[in-house]
């Protein structure tokens, strides 16, 4: 199993994950990529809207077809770390993770990642993981809430970025991080992801999906990819999902 082949091309998409998920449904193998040139309601995570413009950018599904409750929250986070190598490979920029799937170049997001699980009679078959990277857009293309907390990678190279070559180099890097998870010791990974995070030593607030925020420092990750928080009293909070904002 490859990921990255077959490859499905399409002008304009609804979003790719959409797109693939219906693949998946007609029995599309493990490995096979959506690519769109546009999106007309491209998502992220907590349900944000994900800017689409025709021409500039990559949006891209894969479909993973193994299951396992064990394993599947580590998917987009083996994703970022493919981003950021492919990013620092084909850039020379230095390319950082905000946990847990933000991919940043300085202080603004250049890429993230959006996983969601098939499931039947709640057993999970399969992961639609969508990316999507800004290559070459324009800062001046972004409605004015994301001028500041946004780029993309010829902002910072000053050139134009061939988007198929990245992608070529995105599917390798995403294979080689794939194969380390399944073949490897879990502690070499979170050693990898360690060396690349921007949120672990930091002071962070995280908002929750139920609750108020918990602040404290990013101390670690766990086995199963959740965030170790150690707050003021020197007592842990486990963070599984939420919001990360980085405090200087």
């Amino acid at each position: 199993m490859v990921l990255g082949q077959p490859i499905h091309r399409f002008e304009e998409v609804t979003s790719t994950n959409a797109v693939a998920l219906d693949l998946y449904h007609e029995g599309a193998s493990e490995g096979t990529l959506v690519v769109a040139d546009a999106q007309t309601r491209g998502r992220g995570r907590l349900g944000r809207e994900w800017i689409s413009p025709s021409g500039v950018n990559l949006y891209c599904s894969y479909i993973l077809r193994a299951g396992n409750r064990e394993w599947i929250s580590w998917i987009p986070l083996i994703a970022s770390m493919a981003i950021a190598s492919a990013i620092q490979t084909k850039t020379k920029l230095n390319a950082r993770i905000k946990w847990p799937n933000d991919v940043l170049i300085g202080r603004q997001k250049v890429a993230g990642v959006l996983a969601e699980t098939v499931s039947n009679n709640g057993e999970i078959q399969s992961v639609i993981l969508g990316i999507g990277v800004n290559v070459n857009m324009s800062k001046a293309s972004l409605p004015s809430s994301l001028y500041c907390t946004t780029t993309s990678l010829s902002e910072h190279v000053a050139e134009s970025i061939d988007r198929n070559q990245f992608l070529t180099r995105l599917s390798g890097e995403l294979n080689v991080q794939y194969q380390k998870f399944w073949n490897d010791g879990m502690s070499d990974i979170i050693h990898e992801y360690l060396s690349i995070s921007d949120t672990i030593g930091r002071r962070v607030i995280a908002y929750l999906p139920v609750g108020g925020p918990v602040d404290g420092w990013a101390d670690g990750i766990e086995l199963d990819g959740s965030l170790r928080l150690r707050r003021g009293q020197g007592d842990m909070a486990i963070i599984r999902s939420a919001d990360i904002v980085h405090l200087r």
